[in-house]
Formats: structure tokens, C-alpha cells, sequence
């Protein structure tokens, strides 16, 4: 055990220092770069600073546009442009989130140029062909639809919704069966070249010295404008207010999915490292509190997780779990009581010390892979965090103590506040309300995909 903690303790070394962050301003795009020689390889992510919070009545329009570049342009049909990516070995993909959208690049540092300049044509000239758009939107159809088949994923949705309703951020990013219909090529053109020309970006890279040679690509091939500074920013107001039980009816469900979590306004999200040891205390691996009270000494159920994390403007600590028909009341119960206990007493010193070192353990290994680790910078730009907490994660967890615990606790998963969601068949509903839950709000599945 002290080989394997000096050997933590030398990697994490190794990554802080050998993996540092060299800033480049390149017009008006802020660039990232950390040098990685370990492998002639490749790794950029394009941040533009804004997301799904663009669209209007067209919800997913952001991300059907992101996911539809490489389906024709001007000069080039799907399948050449799908060739000529593959002869290069270049990965590409995209990712939106509410706030933000980022696009991901990755192949052999040889060929970095010629594969960026085929990215750059294709943010430049896309046309979204009517024939893919339609083949797309069929495919987002089926697959909400199908939904049903998966409660586990239907419960995330539909809690996701219950519990950010009131705020931007309640709508999917991928929107819904009715938007998605709606969205036609020429509405993805115009928010291509509101991307392009309005929206501020910045690039980080990491990967060989020779793949800075991108810049002039970038500024000269991608048709983005010079003048381009728009960052969503988002206001709005949510007060706290007491929670509730929702209940959300699937057909012939022979166990209940359970959600339960609190939506974090200002003042509660701001701590990233709280959240994360509260969080893994909770529910972070097979010894955490929940895994023991709900399947080591009950046996009802087979996997309970918890989880507390942060965005910009706002953060969620969701618990995550599932049981028998038959133990439902029980398992809320459970939960319960697990919250109100730790939210009220404080640990001993040796047992948060163990959450402590496995969360290092847990938390070191993220800096093996240089493109998760320009992912992690791009998260901290965005949302406005000096590195350092980034590269202190492991030593300024040391002074967290019992009583940081139980207030973290009682302040991310405030009894009164915190949401419930539960997804199983109607049955259920009767010995809910039998048990208390009298003021349950019931939703049919299909509101959340419709």
C-alpha cells in the first residue's frame, strides 16, 4: 500500500508539472496549448461560448447542427467527406450543453493540418442536405420513442426536467419529439453562421509543438469572424422552495427507478471539491453510506450512486438508484434517513480520512490522458476557476473535516427542498399515498419526450 501511494503521489507529480498550460492569443481566439510528445498524436477542442440556450422554439436545433456537419457541403457529399476523414485517421465530435458547445478533433500530428482544413471547410461550407436532415430527425424520433425500453435513461429525463423546471435550463439539449419535427436545413444554416460569425470561441490543444501550426488554418479557412465576442450569460431567479414527490407512470414496470436531488443556487454550487467528497461520502463506490445501507445490510437494490457538481450559473446533487416494486417505500425511506442522519452528526476523523484518500486515488488517475486533462481546463475557464484548484484538487481536500461533511450535506441535499422522482407503473401509486405520500404529483412518461 505505500508503494502504490508513493507511486500516486509521483504521478500526480509528473502530470501537474509536466502537463503545463502555455496561453497564445491568436487574433481574437484565446488558444490553450500542453505539449504532449508521448505519442505523435493530436487532440483540439474547439470552446464556443454558447450552447443550447440559443434556440428558440426549435429545442436541439444547436445540437442537430453540430451533429449534421459532416453531411454535405457546397463541394463535398456525405461519404467523400466521410472518406477523406477516415484516409487522415481524424475523429471528430461534438458536444452542447446548455451554456456552451465544444467540438473535439483528434489523429495522427502528421496530418493535423490537412485534417483541420477539412473541419474549417466544413464549418464554412455546410449545407445540412434535406435528404440527411430528414434522415437524422427520424433517427432522434425513434430513439425517444424507444426510451421506454430503457426506464433507467427515462427517469434521468424526466427528473432532469422536474427538477430544473423554472430556470433555462429545463429543456433538453436535445430537445424534444416536436421541436426536433420542426427544425428544417435552413435553420441549421443560420445557426451555423450565427456560431460562426457571432459567438466567441477559444481552442485548446495539447499534442506535439508542431500542431500550433493550425493557426493560420483556423483564422483563414473556417470562415469565422475576427469580430466574433458573444458569451451566453444567463440570469434568472429560483428560490428555494420545499420539495416534492413526483411519480411518472410507465406500463408494466416490474421496478421502480428513483431519483432524488436538489436543484444548487448561488451560494451553493460555488465549492467544487466540497461537492465531490460530500458526493463520493454518500454514494461514490461500493463502501459509500448508501451502497451500505440500501444493498449490504437490506438488500434492496443493487446499486445506489450520488452525485454533486457545478455549471456556471447553477449545480445539481442528484442520488441515483433503483429497487423492487415490493421495497419502494422502504428504500424512500431508507434514503431518508441516510440524509437527515448525516446532515445532522458528524463522522469519525477515520472514516472521512478513507473517503479522503480514495477520492485522491480516484481523482489522480484523470491526468494519464492529456485530452481529458484540456477538457478539465476548458471547464475551468468556463466557468471562471483559477488551474490551481485544479492542479491543489488532492491538497486542499486535506483540511475538509466532519463537521465540513455534515454542512455540505445539509446544504446540497436539504431534506426539505429535495426533489423525488420516481418511475414505475401505476400499482404503485395506492401504497405511495398509503405511506404518506399523499401529495404526489403524477406524470404520464410521454410529457418528457413528446
Amino acid at each position: 500500500m505505500k508503494t502504490l501511494y508513493i507511486f500516486l503521489i509521483f504521478l500526480l507529480s509528473i502530470n501537474t508539472h509536466g502537463l503545463e498550460a502555455k496561453k497564445y492569443q491568436w487574433g481574437n481566439i484565446e488558444a490553450t496549448w500542453i505539449e504532449d510528445n508521448k505519442l505523435p498524436l493530436y487532440n483540439i477542442v474547439i470552446y464556443f461560448a454558447d450552447g443550447a440556450l440559443s434556440d428558440g422554439r426549435n429545442k436541439g436545433e444547436t445540437k442537430l447542427m453540430f451533429d449534421l456537419l459532416q453531411t454535405g457541403t457546397n463541394r463535398f457529399s456525405l461519404k467523400e467527406i466521410a472518406d477523406n476523414l477516415e484516409f487522415y485517421g481524424t475523429q471528430s465530435s461534438a458536444r452542447v450543453v446548455h451554456e456552451y458547445s465544444t467540438y473535439h478533433i483528434s489523429g495522427m500530428s502528421k496530418d493535423v493540418i490537412p485534417s483541420v482544413k477539412k473541419i474549417c471547410h466544413l464549418f464554412k461550407d455546410a449545407t445540412f442536405p434535406k435528404k440527411e436532415l430528414k434522415k437524422a430527425k427520424n433517427n432522434i424520433v425513434n430513439s425517444k420513442k424507444s426510451v421506454i425500453n430503457s426506464h433507467g435513461q427515462l427517469a434521468n429525463i424526466a427528473f432532469r426536467e422536474i427538477n430544473l423546471s423554472g430556470t433555462p435550463f429545463k429543456n433538453p439539449v436535445s430537445g424534444k419529439i416536436k421541436s426536433v419535427k420542426r427544425v428544417r436545413s435552413r435553420d441549421l444554416r443560420k445557426k451555423l453562421d450565427y456560431f460562426n460569425t457571432k459567438v466567441k470561441k477559444k481552442i485548446y490543444i495539447s499534442g506535439p509543438k508542431n500542431v500550433l501550426n493550425i493557426r493560420s488554418v483556423l483564422e483563414n479557412d473556417c470562415g469565422w469572424s475576427v469580430d466574433a465576442s458573444f458569451e451566453r450569460k444567463v440570469s434568472y431567479k429560483k428560490p428555494a422552495s420545499k420539495g416534492k414527490v413526483h411519480f411518472v407512470t410507465v406500463p408494466k414496470a416490474n421496478q421502480a427507478q428513483v431519483l432524488a436531488g436538489k436543484f444548487l443556487r448561488n451560494g451553493e454550487f460555488e465549492s467544487f471539491e466540497d461537492l465531490q467528497v460530500a458526493s463520493h461520502f454518500l454514494g461514490g463506490g461500493f463502501t459509500s453510506v448508501l451502497m451500505s445501507e440500501l444493498r449490504s445490510k437490506r438488500g434492496l437494490t443493487y446499486s445506489a450512486n450520488a452525485y454533486a457538481g457545478r455549471q456556471k450559473d447553477y449545480g445539481r446533487s442528484v442520488i441515483s438508484t433503483f429497487t423492487k416494486n415490493e421495497t419502494l417505500v422502504e428504500l424512500l425511506g431508507v434514503i431518508d434517513d441516510v440524509l437527515k442522519e448525516y446532515s445532522s452528526k458528524e463522522v469519525s476523523n477515520e472514516r472521512l480520512n478513507k473517503v479522503i484518500e480514495s477520492l485522491k486515488g480516484k481523482y489522480i488517475f484523470q491526468f494519464e490522458d492529456p485530452s481529458q486533462f484540456i477538457n478539465e481546463l476548458l471547464f475551468f475557464d468556463h466557468i471562471g476557476l483559477d488551474y490551481s484548484r485544479l492542479y491543489k484538487f488532492t491538497e486542499n481536500i486535506e483540511d475538509f473535516n466532519a463537521k465540513d461533511l455534515k454542512d455540505t450535506i445539509s446544504k446540497i441535499f436539504t431534506t426539505e427542498e429535495i426533489d423525488y422522482v420516481i418511475l414505475g407503473d401505476r400499482s404503485l401509486i395506492p401504497g405511495l399515498k398509503k405511506a404518506g405520500y399523499k401529495d404526489l404529483i403524477v406524470h404520464n412518461y410521454t410529457k418528457f419526450i413528446k
